[in-house]
């Protein structure tokens, strides 16, 4: 049974790392896309902006912060988003999508370990919700 348990640990920590890899590689799809063209710059750049008002006229939603750092994850700039996702996760502790955005950022930042901790955060956040969801019905 420990082997087992042991070998299925493995398989999910595996799995995991794949998913992150897959992330890394569709973002760097997306960011030379965006960089290909000077007019998709501007765009991003203006929804950072966006983001950035939107965060001043209500620094409590965690979805803005969210939102501005996914703009900015996609252009490259994972420790700007790390630091909006730590400021959405300070908000709404519990948010799964949070967690998971911010171990694909850590993780192409280098950040095995950080990473795997916000993994294994969001998935317990997942499996949690859907087990208070069945207990529910």
């Amino acid at each position: 049974m420990k082997n087992a348990l042991r070998t299925y640990s493995f398989l999910l920590i595996a799995l995991l790392c794949i998913t992150l890899s897959a992330c890394d590689n569709a973002a760097d799809d997306s960011t030379n896309r965006l960089l290909s063209t000077g007019a998709k710059i501007g765009a991003v750049q203006g929804s950072i902006a966006e983001f950035t008002k939107a965060i001043k006229l209500d620094s409590t939603s965690a979805k803005t912060y969210a939102g501005r750092a996914a703009v900015k994850y996609a252009t490259g700039d994972n420790k700007g988003a790390i630091t909006d996702l730590t400021k959405a996760i300070e908000l709404a502790p519990k948010s799964a999508t949070a967690y998971s955005a911010r171990a694909a950022a850590k993780f192409t930042e280098g950040d095995i370990p950080g990473a795997m901790a916000d993994f294994i955060s969001a998935a317990q956040f997942v499996v949690f919700s859907s087990f208070s969801k069945e207990s529910g019905n």
